[in-house]
């Protein structure tokens, strides 16, 4: 197996490290894996005793359902970190991950990802920095999805308070009051409210909401 200190060097984890630090890094590289198209590295809540860092390739990381519907967290790619979160809270794998490209990996021991974290402040600001990052893709990813509730959830409120008025124009409400009913903001709501009008699904007036295609509102509902 040869690791080249090039490649290290591109390893988010060891950014700005020197030739002597990254040939230090170098020792604790256990094996090189490679995985084909199709292939998964690890199921969630699978144990391992290694970390992985992609060298080339890409990777789905994901989320699976009970009833199978997947949701995707991110595309890996050369230069990123695999089974991170279960080398530093000891648990199993957070998530699926699956080859979408051939893959080219090193692993390493989690107990020596440990110990260059606690010996080099370099990596260690470096493993912060990366996971850090994580946290801010993946809140923005939960509010992408609570969006997309809301929409359907309010789109929902609209046709059956119209089914119950027997009129197209929704009974006065304010926006306010809207998300009260759904369990939201008052920002989310008027959001909400713009792109169901931008789809043509209802018009906005002066404190009134008007249905102008009972078909596309029911289509955000799903």
């Amino acid at each position: 197996m040869a690791v080249t200190l090039r490649i290290l060097a591109k390893m988010h984890y060891f950014t700005g490290l020197t030739p002597d630090e990254i040939k230090d890094v170098r020792k604790y590289i256990a094996f090189e894996k490679r995985i084909e198209k199709g292939e998964t590295l690890l199921f969630e809540g699978d144990q391992s005793e290694y970390m992985y860092l992609i060298v080339s390739g890409s990777v789905k990381v994901y989320k699976k359902s009970a009833n199978g519907k997947e949701q995707i967290l991110n595309i890996t790619t050369s230069g990123d970190s695999l089974n991170d979160v279960s080398t530093f809270d000891g648990g199993g794998s957070a998530a699926n991950m699956l080859a979408m490209t051939p893959v080219r990996l090193y692993a390493i021991r989690k107990g020596d990802m440990e110990r260059l974290f606690n010996e080099s402040p370099k990596i260690a600001r470096n493993i912060a920095g990366v996971l850090a990052s994580r946290v801010r893709r993946d809140s923005s990813l939960v509010e992408v999805l609570s969006f997309g509730q809301v929409i359907s959830r309010l789109a929902r409120l609209i046709l059956k308070q119209a089914t119950a008025s027997g009129v197209e124009r929704l009974p006065h409400f304010t926006q306010q009051d809207l998300a009260a009913m759904v369990g939201t903001s008052r920002v989310v709501v008027n959001r909400s409210l713009r792109v169901m009008e931008e789809k043509g699904a209802i018009r906005l007036e002066r404190r009134r909401i008007v249905i102008t295609d009972e078909q596309a509102l029911n289509n955000l509902v799903r």
